[in-house]
């Protein structure tokens, strides 16, 4: 089989080559850099496609990360916010529609007795952990394997399972995500293993008394949706209750997308602080921190300091007024996770036809592809595991239409849109198929051009 001709890039080749004369990367986030022939720059977006600058069209589920919960451009959530914009935007000021933006929230997730904005993920989890440590005084934490809290140096720490060996006594040494990372901090962070519950105990029995927080993404949203079991997130939470701790749940990519009430509704525990941003607005700037009155009234002069010149921006705050009130009062949840069913149920019969192990992980709102017969509980099972098809495949899938995150650990997001259009899971299921054959194609023939072994 051979690819067909689907998309040129000239135009975006063109403008990265401009680009990167005054970018770095020639973009604005290093995870847009695809490489200098295959990075994309956007035209515009509508419900789940998106069209870069040569008129290519996608079908897109990486969905910027998981905002455009409605879809790109969702009519009702633009209109709320050109409304926004009469407001005025920033005063460093207070508005009226914080506290009914506040009151839905709460509504939806009971957690969240009291409320405080921010701009971006990041931010609400700095927030949260300054909090969790100005309330408890103490300064150390407790990170999750493969759980990622944003680009801040106390969060940018992960084991180094490279060079690791299975089965031995010794742990991956933790290390920071990149350059420019005090190894001062490193001090403060402790990390431990997704679903080992001894594990979990066992840290806490060594350092619980001194640890200001624990943070967890209950669904791994930077690791292949990875999922945390009901008994390991329920055991946190009795021994941070033990220990004096702060169980901070982050909500960024999960919150207000697997369900009303997060992740942490449907596990059925509640965290002392809770972090969400990606869905709240469907795609305009906010986030959030909340959490139980008592901890949250450690935000106050002379406690833990929060604020910012752009959190609660008139246009944000009316977007997500808009966006929480379809989310909450209309079937738009269901529509997007069963339309998660339906494309996941496509892909496997692909597979299967072709007798191709492979399982799913997280959420159908947020799920991993994993070619394997179970999904990876941890990120080491995640990280020493072989995702070589998958990569290939989602190359192949950028030429046939379809965005997906060319590294496995991030997961496909779905939309209302998709569901709402046909076309889309027709549009991609024959790309798959297609992608999932060249792969195979590939493989074969570099099967073939192997030396033979005497």
């Amino acid at each position: 089989m051979t690819l067909p001709p689907h998309r040129t890039l000239t135009k975006s080749n063109a403008q990265f080559q401009r680009a990167v004369k005054r970018l770095p990367l020639g973009v604005s986030s290093t995870f847009r850099y695809w490489g200098e022939d295959r990075t994309i720059y956007v035209a515009r977006g509508k419900g789940g496609r998106t069209w870069d600058i040569d008129d290519n069209c996608y079908v897109d589920y990486r969905l910027g990360y998981g905002p455009a919960i409605l879809g790109y451009a969702d009519d009702r959530v633009d209109a709320a916010a050109r409304k926004g914009m009469e407001v005025g935007g920033v005063f460093a000021l207070s508005t009226e529609r914080e506290l009914i933006v506040a009151d839905r929230i709460a509504k939806m997730v009971p957690a969240a007795e009291l409320v405080r904005f921010s701009n971006s993920g990041t931010e609400a989890v700095m927030a949260a952990l300054r909090l969790a440590r100005a309330h408890t005084g103490r300064e150390s934490y407790l990170l999750v394997e493969g759980g990622y809290h944003g680009l801040f140096d106390a969060a940018m720490w992960q084991a180094d399972v490279e060079g690791w060996q299975q089965g031995g006594n010794a742990d991956p040494e933790v290390v920071p995500y990149g350059k420019g990372i005090p190894p001062t901090v490193r001090s403060l962070a402790h990390l431990t293993p997704m679903n080992d519950l001894q594990r979990l105990e066992d840290v806490f029995r060594r350092h619980g008394n001194q640890f200001a927080a624990m943070l967890i993404e209950p669904i791994q949203g930077n690791c292949c949706s990875i999922m945390a079991s009901a008994e390991y997130v329920r055991l946190a939470r009795e021994l941070c209750t033990r220990y004096g701790v702060m169980l901070i749940i982050d909500e960024v990519k999960s919150g207000f997308r697997v369900g009303k009430g997060g992740i942490q509704g449907i596990l059925g525990v509640t965290p002392d602080i809770t972090t969400f941003a990606k869905a709240v607005a469907n795609g305009y700037p906010i986030a959030v921190v909340a959490g139980r009155e008592e901890v949250m009234r450690s935000f106050r002069y002379g406690g833990a300091s929060h604020g910012g010149t752009y959190t609660a921006h008139s246009v944000s705050l009316a977007a997500a007024e808009e966006c929480l009130r379809i989310l909450d009062e209309t079937p738009a949840l269901e529509t997007l996770a069963n339309y998660g069913e339906r494309l996941k149920a496509g892909i496997s019969a692909i597979l299967n036809a072709r007798g191709i192990v492979h399982s799913f992980s997280g959420h159908p709102s947020m799920f991993g592809l994993f070619f394997a017969p179970e999904p990876p509980d941890n990120y080491r099972a995640w990280k020493t595991s072989d995702y070589s098809f998958y990569d290939r495949m989602a190359y192949y899938l950028h030429d046939l239409g379809i965005i997906c995150e060319p590294d496995s650990r991030e997961p496909w997001f779905m939309c209302e849109a998709h569901g709402l259009d046909p076309t889309c899971l027709t549009d991609t299921l024959r790309a798959v198929e297609t992608a999932v054959d060249l792969t195979l194609e590939d493989l074969e023939s570099e099967a073939a051009r192997e030396p033979a072994h005497v």
